[in-house]
């Protein structure tokens, strides 16, 4: 009776200490995060969400043929907070307008977010704003079957002051180019 008395008492105490210990860390937001889906609505809205706490992109990648990801690191306070843009298109002249509109705003692409999503034929790309944009950019984008073509097109983007920053390749292969401009106040 003794014994079990005392090993009762020894677990409740264990639990009481432990408790506080796990509430601590299941407040704490990850350091990391994953978000994946098929849908560019949803990754929008939760990349607004992740932007939001703090949480600033890395990378993207596809998962599959329709399913894209993105892993996202905590880095921010508000109300320095990132944010962010998801593109998506099958046709390259709407991808280089909507690309060209944003970076009016302050956005930039981010190179290691350019997904080919082969099933839907769609290009994504993500955009990021910085709390304070200190630099713009303009953006070109060469498509083209013929690797000839395209050597041709990249050699005049970059007589024109075009850097490359992005490459994907869905049947064509497509490169997206940018370079700074003047930031208008």
């Amino acid at each position: 009776m003794r014994m079990t008395l005392l090993t009762c008492m020894t677990l409740v105490m264990a639990l009481s200490l432990g408790a506080p210990v796990q509430k601590s860390r299941d407040q704490a937001q990850p350091t990391h995060l994953l978000l994946a889906t098929t849908k560019t609505s949803t990754m929008q809205k939760e990349l607004d969400e992740a932007a939001a706490q703090g949480y600033r992109v890395l990378m993207g990648s596809p998962t599959s043929g329709s399913e894209m990801a993105v892993f996202l690191e905590k880095t921010a306070k508000r109300p320095d907070t990132y944010h962010y843009e998801v593109l998506a298109t099958t046709r390259t002249g709407t991808m280089q307008k909507e690309l060209n509109e944003m970076a009016e705003e302050g956005f930039r692409l981010m190179p290691s977010t350019m997904i080919a999503r082969t099933v839907m034929g769609e290009i994504v790309v993500l955009l990021e704003l910085p709390p304070k944009v200190e630099k713009q950019y303009e953006y070109k984008l060469l498509a083209t079957s013929k690797t000839s073509t395209l050597q041709k097109e990249m050699l005049e983007a970059q007589e024109a002051g075009f850097v490359i920053i992005a490459m994907v390749s869905r049947g064509e292969h497509m490169v997206i180019v940018e370079r700074e401009t003047i930031v208008s106040n």
